[in-house]
């Protein structure tokens, strides 16, 4: 009788995991190799992780024990010395022929099943040609030819959210100061605030409020600029343009800013098939983008109800154009409960590990029904010595992640040298729970 052979071993096959950033024509913020280190949080049995550098072992091996992922079978690949920079994977880098050699002495002859990047770089897509398989990349020919950026543009956004039809503040996008002049002061000379927005800057780093008022908190911007006639605007462009164009690069976005408003965001997957939903929540900003409720605490369900239609709505067009991969379309509820989008972001996010990896794999049982995952950076005058410092002052305190009690603190990121900090998320069973668990580390980890 003739059998059919089916190999029974999946680690025949391996996903290269690429932790970039990024792609350089584009990098208008500082690399930070200790935060792209959190692409390990979505690694497997077998697979190659590629890192601008070589992470600390404490971190991989409480990665890999969270996730259950065997942490001997993992293979880091990092760039030899001299092929790019320190804390960056450049299109340079990921095709450099050492780097490639390595990633083809760990995979031993077995055949890439995916390729998993943080950014959508057409460098990625190199990397994938260079290595015989564009096929393993989703959406290769859209991110060869740059499609990385269009999906990471303030002002592609705010015309693909125009034509899928989904709710803008009043704006638009500049590209000459005369124009941009009379934007702002369409809205500031009207009574209203105006927030203008660097096209490729994340988190609020790129964004300046002008007000015709002073007293203004900024609040998803580093700072809130007074102009309080046409004059003044028109000054105030004048000295930010290069910084607002990045020396007349780009383009830059224009809108209405409505104080005391509640920042979400809800994220799809994009496949050849479908556009799956796969989470949302809550940014919480001091000034810029520093916490996240994952579910969203401050927005009424039918609000969030229409967060998702309208966010998988700007997916379609995303799909059909050949983007395959996360997709976190941003928005936020005005005082008066209206829903308009503000940015889309096309990449792993800082948010996809905590939906996707903290909630539907580590704490699940359906989490957004029992628990709340509270994440962010460390505050200013927290600190500890390293990481593994880090994880025994939460064991001592009773507060490191439990998984009987689906309660605790995660810590979320590698050791950032620069100022001897981490992210860490709290899951709790409530908020005010999580608020009480904060003050707890702060008590830890204040000098």
């Amino acid at each position: 009788m003739h059998t059919e052979f089916v190999p029974d071993r999946v680690t025949d096959m391996v996903n290269l995991v690429v932790g970039n950033d990024f792609d350089e024509v584009l990098r208008t913020r500082p690399a930070s190799g200790w935060w792209n280190q959190r692409v390990v949080w979505f690694a497997q049995d077998d697979d190659i992780v590629v890192l601008p550098t070589a992470p600390e072992e404490s971190f991989l091996r409480y990665v890999t024990a969270m996730t259950g992922t065997r942490r001997s079978s993992l293979h880091i690949v990092v760039p030899p010395t001299g092929s790019g920079g320190s804390e960056t994977l450049s299109g340079t880098t990921l095709t450099d022929g050492r780097l490639l050699a390595e990633i083809r002495s760990a995979l031993a002859g077995r055949p890439i099943t995916g390729i998993l990047p943080l950014w959508p770089g057409a460098s990625v897509a190199r990397l994938a040609t260079a290595l015989g398989v564009p096929a393993a990349l989703p959406g290769h020919a859209f991110v060869e030819q740059g499609g990385g950026a269009l999906l990471n543009s303030k002002t592609a956004f705010r015309a693909i959210a125009a034509g899928a039809g989904a709710g803008l503040p009043q704006g638009r996008v500049c590209a000459d100061q005369g124009d941009a002049v009379e934007a702002v002061w369409e809205l500031v000379g009207s009574g209203h605030v105006a927030i203008l927005k660097k096209d490729y800057m994340s988190g609020g780093a790129g964004n300046e409020i002008v007000s015709a008022v002073p007293g203004l908190t900024p609040v998803g911007a580093k700072r809130a600029v007074v102009a309080a006639d046409h004059d003044a605007v028109r000054r105030y462009l004048k000295d930010r343009w290069n910084w607002l164009t990045d020396d007349d690069r780009h383009l830059f976005v224009v809108e209405r800013f409505f104080p005391d408003s509640v920042a979400c965001f809800a994220e799809f997957l994009i496949t050849d098939d479908v556009i799956a939903f796969g989470g949302h929540g809550e940014m919480l900003s001091e000034p810029v983008t520093t916490k996240q409720i994952i579910p969203p605490a401050h927005v009424p369900p039918d609000v969030l109800e229409e967060l998702a239609r309208q966010g998988r709505q700007l997916c379609e067009p995303l799909q059909r154009m050949g983007y395959r991969g996360r997709l976190s379309a941003d928005a936020i509820v005005t005082p008066d409960g209206e829903l308009l989008f503000t940015e889309y972001n096309g990449r792993i996010t800082g948010s996809t590990h905590v939906y996707s990896v903290f909630g539907d794999e580590i704490v699940g049982s359906n989490y957004t029904k029992d628990r709340v995952l509270f994440e962010g950076f460390w505050p200013k005058g927290w600190s500890v010595p390293s990481f593994d410092a880090a994880i025994e002052r939460l064991h001592d305190a009773g507060l490191a992640y439990d998984p009987d009690t689906r309660t605790g603190v995660i810590i979320s990121s590698a050791f950032d040298r620069r100022d001897d900090t981490l992210l860490h998320c709290v899951v709790a069973e409530s908020l005010p729970t999580a608020h009480e668990v904060e003050e707890r580390l702060a008590r830890l980890f204040t000098a």
